[in-house]
């Protein structure tokens, strides 16, 4: 296993942890609901010893976190920057499906990892699981409650997929760092593995259900 590519996407993640921890971070803002303001609030917290935790498993072996992150600035902050949808049924979706393809990069990087960066791993796993129960909820709840929510929903999952393909902090060149750490197939199919599944998990999949959604709405329309 190459040390520079364990620390550039080691970079990747710490990045994108500290991008996390800021959504969080606005939207605990943002909220009204005393309730609401306080889970995320929590999430913030648990997304920022994230991203420090990672950024001391870079230090530990010999790198430099600003330097391993900055590869992937741009591209996360294009992902992060990203208008926000105006279906707020779309952007549920667009929010749910993109935690997801933190925890699955998660997943994969824990069995390629070092032993302790692995074992770190394990203990961030742990608050994403209890983060994506209550994002389940939400979302089906959010879809239930709005006219025509399945094709709204499907719209939003689709766009989600676009954003994966043009955004993701692995495209372009520093996708090698990905391949070169090892098992780049298994890392595919978990990030593709994870989206159906969570489609299905919030009544929308699988993909060909996305579609069929989408062309009744267009001949609706």
């Amino acid at each position: 296993m190459s040390e520079s590519a364990m620390l550039q996407v080691l970079g990747a993640i710490a990045y994108g942890e500290l991008k996390a921890y800021e959504g969080a971070k606005a939207k605990a803002a943002e909220a009204e609901d005393p309730e609401e303001r306080r889970a995320w609030r929590k999430v913030a917290a648990e997304e920022l010893r994230h991203h420090k935790g990672f950024a001391r498993r870079i230090e530990a072996l010999g790198g430099d976190p600003e330097r391993a992150m900055a590869p992937y600035r741009a591209s996360l902050d294009h992902f992060h920057g990203l208008p926000e949808e105006r279906d707020p049924v779309a952007a549920a979706v667009c929010d749910f499906l993109g935690e997801g393809i933190a925890a699955d990069l998660l997943r994969w990087f824990k069995t390629v990892a070092d032993p302790e960066t692995a074992a770190f791993v394990e203990t961030v796993l742990a608050d994403e699981v209890e983060h994506e129960g209550r994002a389940v909820a939400a979302v089906r709840q959010c879809i239930a409650g709005a006219p025509d929510g399945r094709r709204r929903a499907a719209a939003g999952a689709r766009r989600m997929l676009l954003r994966m393909v043009t955004s993701s902090p692995g495209s372009g060149p520093s996708f090698l760092a990905f391949v070169r750490i090892g098992r780049p197939q298994a890392l595919l199919g978990a990030l593709a593995a994870g989206y159906v599944r969570r489609l299905r998990a919030v009544g929308v999949g699988p993909l060909a259900e996305v579609e069929r959604l989408l062309r009744g709405g267009q001949a609706a329309a």
